[in-house]
């Protein structure tokens, strides 16, 4: 017996023993007081009449007095029946309202139906635990994609978001607190389908307890955390967490990226990037001093890259304390007292001269306040801004656009966490293959980027790549596997034409080719297939749904091979054999 049950049945106990009891004597009582027929002889209700009777009298509708006039006796004793049926069922009634407004009702009911919802999924899914900005993003990102999800999230008031959603996919979820273990259960924790848990809740250390327990629940599940503090996602690593992004660490590598190549920046946005978003234009770094304002978690990490290049940086920051970690023996202006929002401070700090300003606080309208007074004395300084709260965005964008020009592209980076952890959790599910690629792309030179992204260009036109993945096994790629088997040569140029027409090329690019171990970037077309090969390509959406015909149903490969097509039943296989076979015993007879 469920939840809900249980409790109907325990709370509505008493009104059902009342109405029951008040019936059985209403019911009684007319059978047992005598009656006259439409002779005058005495007559008695049989118990079906009384039930009829008492059944519309208690509901005030009053059929009439039926099969025959009642006598006084009776009708004294249907106005006795009338009144305590009709006080029995607003009892009822009340009660049952009370139920349904109780909130440990409802909220039984809910979880009994998120447990149905979960019991009903037959497709892969992903829980994930907290929906605020980043649990938003990721929800949104893997619906456009089709991919089902779960989501967990203590505020209730968030939840109502979801509803609000146009989701390509439905989306169960439930209200509570993702890190206890009754909650990660009801949610699908232990569901053959749970491919992964995210945990992206506002809090580190709930985040490490969900990450705990899922590994406890289901210790072969992949689980991808986000952590702020290091010691917290040291802690994390330690049990054997799959994934923990520190979205201050994750920007400073993509800011590396854009220190090393231009291209390279642009590479890794393309690829990254939601789906159905649009393609970010070329951010270009001049030679100079930079000017940081906030030197809290995420300015720490840039002023780390800054130095490692070189780069002289000047730090503001309204906390006095932390000007002991500087050495300002030589300089003291590298360390100045303030938050960066007042000419004065900017101008000590060099901004008429300074290549890049950060304004990384916690606070937004500072941010705004920096990147505007520094824009007034220095327009061309390269302003990267940390957007805290993703309802932001309009200004920081609009801030941008109002500075933007035909004679003076300002160049502008804005970084917020909730974009960042997105994608890194994103790509880490979706397509693990991507953060290889873009291991050995930091490797390469910048001549290497600039082609790349040309290549890149020409493919996918205006709209953003797709990147997807393809495993050579019977799972994934039946029918190149099994013709593999028969030992045919399959090269990456049968993937990449197309199956509706094989002397027309798909557009996509092979990234990245992985053989036992062994690493191949950008392979070459006439590269041959082997089973178990794992393929990175990028292109757009449409072209991965024609590849996907030709590794997996085997009338498709034989038409970009130029091979006779064969059929795929296993009765028709049988048909084709045997005529074959006859007429080569025809052929030889006439030999």
């Amino acid at each position: 017996m469920n939840m809900v049950t249980s409790m109907i049945l325990r709370r509505m106990r008493t009104p059902f023993l009342l109405l029951i009891s008040v019936y059985a004597i209403a019911i009684l009582g007319m059978v047992l007081i005598p009656g006259v027929d439409d002779q005058g002889n005495a007559w008695r209700m049989s118990f079906f009449h009384a039930f009829y009777f008492v059944s519309f009298t208690a509901t005030t509708i009053g059929f009439g007095e039926i099969p025959y006039a009642l006598t006084d006796a009776q009708r004294l004793w249907a106005l006795v029946t009338v009144y305590s049926t009709v006080i029995a069922w607003f009892y009822a009634l009340g009660k049952i309202l009370g139920l349904i407004q109780d909130k440990a009702f409802k909220q039984a009911v809910t979880q009994h139906r998120f447990k149905r919802d979960i019991q009903k999924l037959h497709q892969p899914f992903y829980l994930i635990c907290g929906f605020g900005e980043t649990g938003n993003a990721m929800v949104n990102s893997l619906t456009e994609e089709h991919y089902r999800t779960v989501v967990v999230e203590y505020d209730e008031e968030n939840l109502n978001r979801l509803n609000l959603n146009e989701l390509k996919e439905y989306v169960p979820s439930i209200a509570g607190d993702a890190s206890e273990p009754h909650i990660l259960e009801l949610a699908g924790i232990r569901h053959p389908m749970c491919q992964g848990v995210i945990a992206v809740t506002a809090s580190d250390e709930t985040n490490l307890k969900i990450a705990i327990t899922s590994k406890l629940l289901h210790p072969d599940i992949k689980v991808a955390c986000r952590s702020e503090f290091k010691d917290i996602e040291e802690n994390m690593l330690s049990f054997g967490t799959d994934q923990v992004v520190n979205p201050y660490e994750t920007f400073a590598e993509i800011f590396g990226m854009l220190t090393h190549s231009t291209s390279l920046h642009l590479i890794n946005d393309w690829l990254t990037g939601a789906p159905n978003t649009r393609l970010s234009d070329p951010v270009y770094l001049t030679e100079g001093p930079w000017i940081l304002c906030g030197y809290g978690r995420f300015g720490r990490e840039l002023y780390k890259h800054l130095q490692s290049k070189n780069i002289s940086t000047v730090v503001i920051d309204p906390n006095k304390s932390l000007k002991e970690e500087f050495d300002l023996n030589e300089d003291e202006n590298r360390f100045i007292i303030g938050t960066g929002t007042d000419q004065k401070t900017l101008m000590q700090a060099g901004i008429q001269s300074a290549a890049g300003l950060i304004a990384g606080s916690d606070n937004d309208s500072n941010n705004l306040s920096i990147i505007m007074t520094a824009l007034e004395i220095n327009e061309k300084v390269f302003c990267i801004a940390r957007q805290n709260k993703w309802n932001n965005h309009i200004l920081y964008h609009s801030l941008e656009d109002q500075h933007k020009s035909a004679d003076n592209p300002i160049n502008f980076l804005i970084m917020h966490p909730r974009e960042i952890i997105a994608r890194k959790i994103r790509t880490f599910f979706l397509t693990p293959l991507l953060d290889r690629f873009l291991g050995i792309a930091r490797q390469q030179s910048c001549e290497w980027s600039n082609i790349m992204i040309s290549r890149l260009s020409a493919i996918v036109g205006d709209s953003r790549p797709h990147v997807w993945s393809a495993t050579i096994n019977k799972k994934t790629a039946p029918a190149v596997t099994q013709s593999l088997r028969y030992g045919r040569i399959i090269t990456i140029s049968h993937l990449t034409q197309d199956p509706g027409d094989r002397n027309a090329k798909l557009r996509c690019v092979p990234l990245l080719l992985i053989r036992e171990g062994q690493e191949i970037l950008l392979p070459d077309d006439d590269l041959e297939i082997k089973i178990g090969d794992e393929l990175l390509f990028c292109g757009t959406h449409q072209v991965k749904d024609n590849m996907h015909w030709t590794l997996r149903v085997m009338r498709s490969l034989n038409y970009v091979m130029s091979f006779r097509d064969e059929p795929e039943s296993y009765i028709w296989r049988l048909y084709y054999h045997y005529r074959n076979t006859s007429e080569r015993r025809k052929r030889t007879r006439k030999k």
